[in-house]
């Protein structure tokens, strides 16, 4: 990956705050997306950071406002769902099962969740320094975005976020991270509607990825194929919602005006 295209993933990716939606005070974190797709600008993310009983909100990282981090409440998102009418019970049972391992199922809530973005709300992207090199402050950037891009072998991947996250202040809303690239991924198959990537080191900790769920995970030509999904302590696997396989759902909230 040259620094562009690595700056590229990093401006791609929002970073999430479940917040209260009484109190306001930040409740859990993730990753996002910043897309356009057929005109329209998204977020999209993974429903298991976003299906909470809180609301969904894009940290701007703008200028703080009275103190605090400005941050844009998406609202209601979309969510899908998979199941055999004759086979729902089983598959029911399944979905309790702890043991059974969530790429093996092809049923049930998909994880992945999407929104419209309806406000012109300047998102920003703070000056930080990955891999040695220096990535300037400035605006997020939407990217293009068809459905139609699936992984490749023998091509490199990479992803973006803000990892271990710690609640300081809950009363100015402030999260503690680390922001972190991780590159070199390499597509390895598919199972059911995941793709399953090869990480360059073994998982020695699930909290070094914890809040990179729902990153875009694109290739060196800004192509975004998975967003990040979850990961296996001591294996040096990663997998990603297979966005492909979801295409018709989001073309019918568009035909519907959901979207």
């Amino acid at each position: 990956m040259t620094n562009r295209q690595i700056e590229r993933i990093i401006k791609s990716t929002a970073h999430l705050v479940l917040t209260d939606p009484i109190t306001v005070m930040p409740k859990s974190c993730g990753s996002g997306c910043l897309v356009i797709y057929e005109g329209r600008k998204l977020l999209l993310s993974v429903a298991h950071v976003t299906d909470k009983m809180a609301a969904t909100c894009i940290i701007t990282d703008g200028p703080p406002v009275d103190g605090r981090t400005p941050l844009y409440s998406v609202g209601a998102l979309n969510y899908l769902a998979a199941f055999n009418i004759d086979q729902i019970n089983d598959q029911l049972l399944e979905i309790a099962d702890t043991s059974i391992r969530k790429e093996d199922k092809d049923f049930g809530i998909v994880d992945f969740s999407y929104v419209r973005l309806t406000h012109d709300i300047p998102i920003f992207q703070k000056e930080i320094t990955v891999k040695d090199f220096k990535v300037g402050a400035g605006l997020k950037e939407f990217s293009s975005f068809s459905f139609l891009q699936r992984p490749q072998e023998n091509t490199e991947y990479g992803f973006f976020g803000r990892i271990k996250p710690q609640l300081i202040d809950a009363i100015q809303m402030f999260f503690e991270t680390q922001e972190i690239y991780y590159g070199g991924l390499r597509f390895i198959e598919k199972v059911n509607h995941y793709y399953k990537f090869e990480l360059p080191n073994i998982i020695q900790d699930r909290i070094d990825f914890k809040g990179t769920s729902g990153a875009p995970i694109m290739d060196s030509d800004g192509n975004i194929v998975s967003l990040a999904t979850h990961g296996y302590t001591g294996d040096n696997k990663i997998y990603g919602i297979a966005l492909a396989d979801f295409k018709v759902g989001v073309d019918a909230s568009i035909m519907t005006g959901t979207i």
